[in-house]
C-alpha cells in the first residue's frame, strides 16, 4: 500500500513539473512575423532606418534643374553659401544595395539635405596663393575665374591694387569659386 501511494505521488509530481522544449508556431505565424510591416517583433528593420553603408544616395548635383526637388538658386547660387539661411535644402532619392536585407520600400527619399558641392578649392591655399603670387593672378586662375585673371596678370594685380583688394575679398568671403561649390574645410 505504501509502495502503491509512493507510485501514485511520483506520477502526479512529475507530471507537474515537466517542460516543452519547443514552441509550436504555425507557418502562418512565422509568415506573419517576416513580411508584416507593422510588427514590431520583426527581425528586419525598416529599410530607411539603416545605416548610410547600406545604401547609395544620389548627388545634388545630379538632380535635373526642371524638377521640383532641385537645388533653386538662392541670393545669386545654386550651390552653397556662406550662412546657413542661404543654403538651400532640398531632398535626395536613395536605393538600398542589394542583397542587403530589410522591409518596406527599397528606394526612399531624404529630406533636408544641403544643397552643398565640394570641389578641390581650399580656402588657406588660395589665400596663400593670393598673397604670394597674387600678381600673378594664380589665385583667379585657380578658382576659375579665367577672364578675370588674364587681365589681373597683364597689369601685373593692377599695379597691386587688384591684389589687395583679391585678399580683401577672400577674406570677407566675396571671392568663391567659379563652380559655385564651397570651400574645402582642412581639420
Amino acid at each position: 500500500m505504501i509502495l502503491l501511494i509512493n507510485l501514485l505521488l511520483l506520477i502526479v509530481s512529475t507530471s507537474c513539473f515537466i517542460y516543452r522544449d519547443e514552441i509550436i508556431v504555425s507557418s502562418k505565424q512565422i509568415e506573419y512575423i517576416l513580411n508584416d510591416d507593422q510588427n514590431p517583433y520583426s527581425p528586419l528593420v525598416q529599410c530607411h532606418f539603416l545605416p548610410s553603408d547600406y545604401y547609395e544616395c544620389e548627388s545634388v548635383e545630379d538632380i535635373p534643374e526642371n524638377e521640383t526637388r532641385s537645388c533653386q538658386k538662392k541670393n545669386g547660387r545654386r550651390f552653397g553659401g556662406e550662412k546657413y539661411n542661404e543654403v538651400e535644402h532640398t531632398s535626395i532619392l536613395c536605393r538600398i544595395y542589394d542583397g542587403i536585407e530589410c522591409k518596406g520600400n527599397r528606394s526612399f527619399l531624404i529630406d533636408n539635405v544641403p544643397c552643398i558641392k565640394y570641389s578641390s578649392h581650399y580656402f588657406i591655399s588660395t589665400l596663400l596663393y593670393s598673397i604670394f603670387l597674387g600678381l600673378f593672378a594664380v589665385d583667379r586662375y585657380s578658382l576659375g575665374h579665367i577672364g578675370i585673371a588674364v587681365g589681373k596678370m597683364i597689369t601685373l594685380g593692377g599695379l597691386g591694387l587688384w591684389w589687395i583688394i583679391d585678399i580683401i575679398l577672400l577674406i570677407f568671403g566675396k571671392l568663391m569659386p567659379q563652380d559655385d561649390s564651397n570651400w574645402i574645410i582642412q581639420h
